[in-house]
């Protein structure tokens, strides 16, 4: 289930779920009996825009909750969309705010940029797509490749 319908987060993510087989919900904040669906959510992926927007006592216990959301309190605390230490007690998984989600997308990130280098170059990869492991001097640039 995803919490959020954004064009940013919300609809990608419903769509890449629904490519993998997954019976997919896409609610919002407006949503009639939004506990209710949150309560019967397996995989649960919030990204709203509001701090502590889903309390941590509506997750299925066991479920996996994967918090999209960043947000600053007034405190200068960045915290998620999901009541994260009530939730965490319930949750099989859950990803932090900070420290979950933004280092997989700065990973990724380095990682796309570095396959369109090698691409640009046209050099066999010297990343294996198998097991990938990072390092970011594994291209040392020998043009003005505006990617390296």
């Amino acid at each position: 289930m995803v919490v959020g319908a954004s064009n940013i987060v919300g609809r990608p993510m419903s769509m890449e779920l629904l490519l993998a087989g997954c019976t997919t919900t896409v609610t919002h904040r407006f949503t009639k009996n939004l506990r209710h669906h949150v309560e019967n959510a397996d995989l649960l992926v919030v990204a709203v825009g509001k701090p502590g927007f889903i309390p941590g006592d509506w997750i299925k216990p066991g479920a996996i909750v994967v918090d999209v959301g960043i947000n600053r309190l007034e405190s200068g605390k960045v915290v998620g969309d999901v009541d994260f230490d009530a939730a965490s007690e319930r949750a099989a998984y859950i990803t932090p705010v900070p420290g979950g989600v933004g280092p997989m997308t700065v990973a990724t990130l380095i990682q796309n940029t570095l396959q369109a280098c090698e691409e640009y170059h046209d050099v066999q990869p010297k990343i294996s797509k198998a097991v990938w492991k990072f390092s970011i001097w594994t291209i040392i640039p020998t043009s003005n490749c505006a990617i390296c």
